[in-house]
């Protein structure tokens, strides 16, 4: 049985929304480090909330959910774009693994 809910912090950063690696183009349009963010995945929804709002996911919206970064205690994260959003979202942790599981355990298209 799945529970309702997962919840962990984190860090965050607003990134264009067609950005896939590090290198030339990356650019975080705001961020924050750890703890400053926290990101809550439901069976209907998913939200990152920070300093700088909410950037919600729901099963209409969500373009894709991918790992990103994958240097091991420096950068792993996992990148949310959604379709009713001008920028999509870094969700910086140090249980990156943990966090796609989650997702995927409440049936989340996650690529990679």
């Amino acid at each position: 049985m799945v529970e309702k809910e997962f919840s962990t912090r984190g860090g965050v950063a607003y990134v264009d929304p067609v950005v896939r690696s590090w290198g030339q183009g990356f650019k975080s349009y705001r961020s924050a480090t750890w703890p400053f963010a926290r990101l809550r995945v439901g069976t209907s929804h998913v939200r990152v909330s920070s300093l700088f709002g909410e950037f919600r996911v729901t099963r209409t919206n969500v373009v894709s959910i991918s790992r990103f970064g994958r240097i091991p205690l420096l950068a792993d994260g996992v990148l949310f774009v959604g379709d009713d959003h001008d920028e999509a979202v870094i969700f910086w942790t140090a249980r990156a693994g943990k966090v796609l599981d989650e997702l995927q355990r409440r049936g989340w298209p996650v690529a990679g």
